[in-house]
């Protein structure tokens, strides 16, 4: 459990916790906010053996999957004791998602070459090489997971999907504001027409998710946006004019 300093005088009703300056009846007075050591142990979580936990976690993710997956197995990879994952971690899956999420983020800058659309193509290139590669398996672990554990499911979609939604509605609305697309687009449905056939082929196996297969949805999804005449911005103006 984790326990936050206080200061005793600011908690209005005498815990028991108070002989130990710490109080969890009323956080809202907390003065505070330092962590303290586990009190049944007297420790601090260590940096060295939280990264070894998280690394075993992923490797085997990737090696066995999360079904096969073991508390006893991770703790022995990575040489720490069984009762520490679980000071730190309530159960395999909370472990497996930080695991992922550690492994996947942050997310690259989608970068601002002048043109939107060169912007995407580049950006789901990018997430077509890493799930069409090892990872992809323990993405897809994970999405499966979401669906049975509701918590599971917030965190990767507040930590995995938005930031990517967000990013790339960014990128759309600049080329909407540049003349690339259309102005009245639902940029967050095109989002989920990009990442969706990525991420069907992904946990169906249906199909490849390479070059051939990204370049299809662009040309099929941005080109239902694109404006026939584009508005030449001053970068392409100059380009068109050297």
């Amino acid at each position: 459990m984790r326990f936050f300093a206080v200061n005793r005088s600011s908690c209005p009703k005498a815990c028991r916790y108070q002989e130990r300056n710490t109080c969890l009846c009323h956080l809202e007075h907390i003065i505070s906010l330092t962590f303290i050591s586990d009190p049944a142990t007297g420790r601090r979580r260590n940096a060295v053996s939280h990264d070894a936990i998280l690394d075993a976690t992923y490797v085997m993710l990737e090696e066995i999957g999360f079904d096969k997956l073991s508390l006893e197995g991770v703790a022995a990879r990575a040489g720490v004791g069984k009762a520490t994952i679980y000071r730190w971690w309530p159960n395999k899956s909370a472990l497996a998602m930080e695991a992922l999420l550690r492994a996947v983020e942050p997310m690259p800058p989608i970068g601002d070459s002048g043109s939107a659309r060169d912007d995407i193509e580049q950006h789901m290139l990018q997430l077509s090489q890493l799930l069409g590669g090892k990872s992809g398996r323990v993405v897809r672990e994970m999405i499966a997971l979401a669906q049975f554990e509701p918590e599971s499911k917030r965190i990767f979609n507040d930590s995995y999907l938005e930031p990517r939604r967000l990013a790339l509605v960014n990128v759309l609305r600049r080329g909407a504001q540049r003349g690339e697309f259309r102005e009245d687009a639902d940029l967050n449905l095109v989002f989920d027409l990009l990442y969706a056939p990525v991420l069907q082929r992904l946990l169906t196996g249906s199909g490849d998710i390479d070059e051939r297969q990204i370049q299809s949805q662009l040309k099929l999804v941005l080109g239902s946006i694109a404006l026939s005449q584009p508005i030449l911005t001053p970068s392409k103006i100059s380009s068109q004019q050297a």
